[in-house]
Parts: structure tokens; C-alpha cells; sequence
């Protein structure tokens, strides 16, 4: 089996929450047409709420890897669904060389990565600073990135319109530093974030 290809039980669980999810978040995706058809690639997005990545993964119906916290896996049927969905833990606030070594496995092997540049949600729903991660898994995987927004009103509550941006991909070429160069790091980041930041304004234009 393709690791990296949804499960078909995934795929039912999918199809029973869509309906739900639409009733109770009203999501609509805008920009579908912007993701690629195949793996091999990075999906990064702001970060607003817990339910950001479950939303993207019933969006998209394509299987994405998250990164979770570490301590969620303490709890057995956590456990259990986050390896069903292809999540992986990663310890906040330390530099997992395992975790970032898995992320960098995922892209490099036709698998899709989904990332929160900001490391953390957004407080007041406005794009924050990306941490450098981001742009260090990127520019190691050799990929493309797919900068994606979620936006509303607020925040996000159930019955209120939440829209998923998707924008054209980033090409590697664009974030592309050596080695250990600092500034070519941070203007990697900034350069993703920016774009995340930019379908996020888009977006409040249409709100």
C-alpha cells in the first residue's frame, strides 16, 4: 500500500464528515485549481484554529501529513487516528531531528506535507511571523511550496462562513538557500509567510 495514498477507511470517514463539516463551518475552497496532482510537495498555511488541518484534509481529500504535539500520543486512540491520518509528533519548542528528518522523508518520497509556518495560532486571526522551519524543510526537500489561507470573520466558530485560499505554488527555485545561510533562511521564510499573508488580505477584501 502507498503510504502516502489515503486509506480507503480515511476516505469513508472523509466522505461522513464532509457533510457535517460544511453544515457546521460552511467551507468553501477558492483557488482549487492551483494544487498540484501529484505529491512531492509542501502545503503551508496560517494557523487560526484546532480545526485548521481537519478542514484542508476534507477540502482537499488528498492525504496530508501534519506534524502534532508530542504529548497528544500520550493518549491511545490520539494515537491510533494520528497514525490512520499520517500525522506525526513533534516536541514544541525543541528542535526534533526526527520529526524534521520524517518531514523531509514525506516530500522526498511523492508525499504531501502539511505545515503551519507560525508555529502557533494566531491569536487575533492576522498572519504572524513564520518561524524558520518552515523554510528549512522546504529548501531540503528540493520541492514546490503551496501557499494556503484560511479566512473569516473572527474566529472560527461553527455556523460562520470560513474561507481556504490556495495560491500558485512557489517554486523552489524562489526559496532556494545554501547550507547554513541565515539570511537566505529568513528570506525564505519571509518569502512563504508573505504569500500566505497576501491570500489572506485577498481574502478579507472578499469578506
Amino acid at each position: 500500500m502507498n503510504p502516502y495514498k489515503q486509506p480507503k477507511s480515511v476516505m469513508i470517514l472523509i466522505a461522513t464528515l464532509i457533510p457535517v463539516f460544511k453544515l457546521l463551518f460552511r467551507y468553501e475552497i477558492i483557488g482549487k485549481e492551483n494544487l498540484p496532482e501529484k505529491g512531492g510537495i509542501v502545503y503551508a498555511s496560517n494557523h487560526i484554529s484546532f480545526a485548521d488541518p481537519i478542514l484542508w484534509i476534507l477540502a482537499i481529500r488528498r492525504r496530508i501529513c501534519y506534524m502534532a504535539k508530542a504529548e497528544l500520543y500520550k493518549h491511545a486512540f490520539l494515537r491510533g487516528v494520528f497514525k490512520l491520518a499520517g500525522v506525526f509528533p513533534v516536541e514544541r519548542g525543541k528542535a526534533s531531528i526526527n520529526s524534521v528528518n520524517n518531514a523531509i522523508g514525506i516530500v522526498k518520497n511523492g508525499g504531501i506535507l502539511g505545515i503551519f509556518p507560525e508555529g502557533t495560532r494566531s491569536k487575533d486571526g492576522k498572519p504572524i511571523r513564520a518561524k524558520s522551519g518552515v523554510a528549512y524543510i522546504a529548501n531540503a526537500t528540493g520541492a514546490d511550496v503551496v501557499p494556503m489561507a484560511i479566512v473569516t470573520k473572527g474566529k472560527v466558530k461553527p455556523f460562520k462562513k470560513v474561507y481556504l485560499y490556495v495560491g500558485k505554488p512557489i517554486p523552489h527555485s524562489e526559496i532556494y538557500f545554501e547550507g547554513a545561510d541565515r539570511k537566505g533562511l529568513r528570506n525564505a521564510s519571509e518569502k512563504i509567510m508573505g504569500e500566505i499573508t497576501n491570500l489572506w488580505e485577498e481574502g478579507q477584501n472578499e469578506l
